[in-house]
């Protein structure tokens, strides 16, 4: 699995009332999901890098609705779409 260092994680929640004991393991759940997506075709390209920021398109999630498998799965997507699209439009030279 590829090695992630995350050393600051910010989520914005709203509405998150009653749910707030899930936050912390969907978000552990979404950066594991995410280190095996780099670890699929396609994520060697990101071998050896080192981003300095990297910000998400802001999902919708429900957690009235959804389980933390769920959440996480979008979270991890959003993630690994703004990887996808930093690295287009650097002309595949990260940070």
């Amino acid at each position: 699995m590829a090695e992630l260092k995350i050393e600051r994680l910010r989520l914005n929640i709203q509405n998150a009332a009653g749910h707030e004991h899930r936050i912390e393991p969907i978000a552990l759940r979404a950066v594991t999901l995410l280190a095996k997506h780099l670890d699929g075709p396609g994520g060697n390209a990101f071998s050896g890098k080192h981003l300095n920021t990297l910000s998400a398109e802001p999902i919708d999630l429900n957690l009235s609705y959804m389980s933390d498998e769920q959440a996480a799965e979008g979270i991890a997507r959003a993630w690994a779409n703004s990887l996808t699209a930093d690295r287009t439009e650097k002309g595949n030279a990260l940070i």
